[in-house]
């Protein structure tokens, strides 16, 4: 597992067995695994001490008892022995490279617990396993042993599989004041990024998907964070000297389970501080990334700023693909703006900066992003008098015409769930739809999908 993906794995803990048995049975699960890691001197590294510290928070309920009755060893053994290597493959960031530590767990194990040698090769194929290696999953599978366990392994499997996969890069950039913070927070569909008109960060955050929902968002920004607090998430740590900030969570919506990584640039026109705009063409120019998502603010088109970086960004972006994802478009909503002629005439702005049929992505990221906060928590009065205005002022306009006929997009039905209808009417349903498309291989000539 290389270091990056250790924030595309979910935390298997959380659906590890283990959780439903008596309180003294878990912490000698902790106490045990604990043991293995300080086996492999482990636990000098900063995501480890971090592991550690998460699962004494779910194992031991914060507190690790000293002693433990003899009896519940034996238990630990006959049920739970089995389950060691994914929790540690994890913990320890463990990779193909690293079987020598695995060959000296194994040891210790086979030792502490009087193994015999089929025990062994059972515990020998869950490391394989826990690495990757889809032979191994189809062995483990078919284990008479483990059958009990079945449900847990799957899980297990698709979150090992997913962090095999290749992920789907995608920069997103924007001058100020475009909502971009607000456009991340809808394809996550949480608040992990601070949303206001200012230059917020100087830092490059990666955000990294889940394969499945766990409740929990990591953050590395100087420190650790396993399950990062909304302060965490919506604060730079002043002692973070370089310029990454990294969070791996579930993305809610169409991109659920999807392998994503979002590289969230500074904006670049921050009067303030230059270096937010080199940090960020030092991105562009270096195109780590497949796909650019370029946020512009429908009511603040064609700025000297906004120009300046259009041109910068033409010259370099080369052959990627670009969505050009036109925000605010609920501002636009009254008897005097004309939705077609608005998005006609920047797609002509667009390429006389020298991009040939651009595509252009009305939304709303706003009422996108309430509308998904609305299916997971209860929204406040303010939140919920938005939401009902959103959902008049889209329904004046039909995007979803103009994401079908015009750019060929996948229909996408009518729902009268008010959530659902409000995440299609803004227009965010359809984004998400193109990514999916251009992650499996789709291919555009700009002017429509194919």
């Amino acid at each position: 597992m290389k270091e990056q993906d250790i924030f595309s794995s979910t935390q298997i803990i959380i659906f590890n067995p283990i959780m439903k048995e008596s309180i003294d049975t878990r912490i000698e699960y902790f106490r045990y695994l604990k043991k293995m890691i300080r086996l492999v001197n482990g636990n000098r590294r900063k995501y480890t001490k971090a592991q550690i510290k998460f699962y004494k928070d779910k194992l031991c309920e914060g507190q690790e008892k000293k002693n433990i009755r003899n009896a519940q060893k034996a238990a630990l053994k006959s049920k739970f022995l089995y389950l060691l290597p994914f929790d540690l493959t994890l913990m320890l960031v463990l990779q193909n490279e690293d079987m020598h530590k695995i060959a000296c767990i194994l040891k210790k194990i086979v030792l502490d617990f009087h193994l015999a040698k089929k025990d062994e090769q059972i515990l020998n194929v869950e490391f394989c396993a826990a690495l990757g290696d889809e032979k191994a999953w189809e062995e483990l599978m078919c284990s008479k042993k483990l059958k009990g366990y079945i449900k847990y392994l799957e899980q297990v499997k698709i979150n090992t599989l997913f962090i095999k996969k290749k992920p789907y890069t995608i920069l997103i950039t924007a001058t100020m004041s475009s909502g971009k913070s607000t456009l991340i927070n809808a394809l996550v569909g949480k608040n992990i990024s601070l949303m206001q008109n200012m230059a917020c960060t100087s830092k490059i955050h990666t955000i990294i998907s889940k394969p499945f929902e766990d409740g929990i968002t990591s953050e590395h920004d100087y420190d650790m964070s396993i399950d990062a607090t909304r302060e965490e998430l919506l604060s730079d740590n002043e002692n973070n000297k370089s310029s990454k900030i990294t969070v791996g969570t579930y993305f809610n919506g169409s991109l659920g389970g999807e392998r994503i990584i979002l590289y969230d640039s500074p904006g670049v026109n921050s009067s303030e501080n230059i270096e937010h705009m080199e940090i960020t063409q030092r991105m562009i120019k270096a195109r780590k990334y497949r796909l650019m998502l370029y946020v512009l603010n429908a009511t603040q088109l064609g700025t000297t700023d906004e120009e300046q970086h259009l041109e910068m960004v033409a010259k370099q972006i080369g052959r990627t693909k670009v969505l050009f994802v036109l925000n605010k478009i609920d501002h636009l909503i009254s008897e005097d703006d004309d939705i077609p002629n608005v998005i006609h005439r920047q797609q002509k702005f667009l390429e006389s900066k020298g991009f040939d049929n651009p595509i252009v992505c009305p939304v709303s990221a706003c009422a996108a992003y309430l509308a998904k906060k609305s299916q997971q928590e209860t929204l406040s009065r303010l939140e919920q008098r938005e939401f009902d205005d959103y959902i008049y002022k889209l329904e004046q306009i039909n995007l979803s015409d103009y994401y079908e006929e015009q750019l060929k997009c996948p229909h996408i039905e009518f729902s009268y769930d008010e959530a659902q209808k409000l995440y299609r009417n803004a227009g965010l349903a359809y984004v998400e739809s193109l990514i999916k498309y251009f992650n499996k291989g789709g291919k555009t000539d700009g002017t429509g999908i194919r």
